[in-house]
């Protein structure tokens, strides 16, 4: 069983991690939280909107991710997101207005929008700020 994990993180705009050796990594799959430790199955999911967790050495680092899928094959785990943001990055008072500015569209029915997408506008401003805040405590 090898010791460490090999982790990449990919969305369509760039490369966030590049085989990056790891401990293990902690991500929102789509039906709950899942755990992947050196030796872990292969294995495919679908990532859900939350939290991924790595740690290195004793150090933990979080990501903020919105949906995609993870391949986890001979312990090299590789994460195609949909989006990500690293949890220091993320802008609280700019979440804290799409959060606003979603709940007041998703209020307004006569307003000519599509629901579906200020939802999930809502959805993923929420999992940012769940990141952001674990990570300023």
């Amino acid at each position: 069983m090898a010791k460490k994990l090999h982790l990449n993180l990919v969305t369509p705009q760039k490369q966030l991690l590049t085989n990056e050796e790891v401990d293990m990594v902690i991500l929102p799959a789509l039906l709950g939280e899942m755990g992947i430790l050196p030796g872990h199955i292969n294995t495919i999911v679908q990532l859900g909107l939350g939290s991924l967790r790595y740690k290195k050495d004793g150090k933990e680092e979080e990501f903020a991710v919105m949906g995609g899928f993870v391949e986890v094959l001979n312990d090299v785990v590789q994460v195609f997101a949909e989006g990500a943001d690293l949890a220091g990055e993320i802008d609280e008072e700019a979440e804290k207005q799409k959060i606003k500015a979603a709940k007041a569209s998703l209020s307004n029915k006569d307003a000519d929008i599509d629901f579906e997408v200020a939802e999930m506008e809502l959805k993923k401003s929420i999992a940012r700020m769940k990141v952001k805040k674990r990570k300023l405590s």
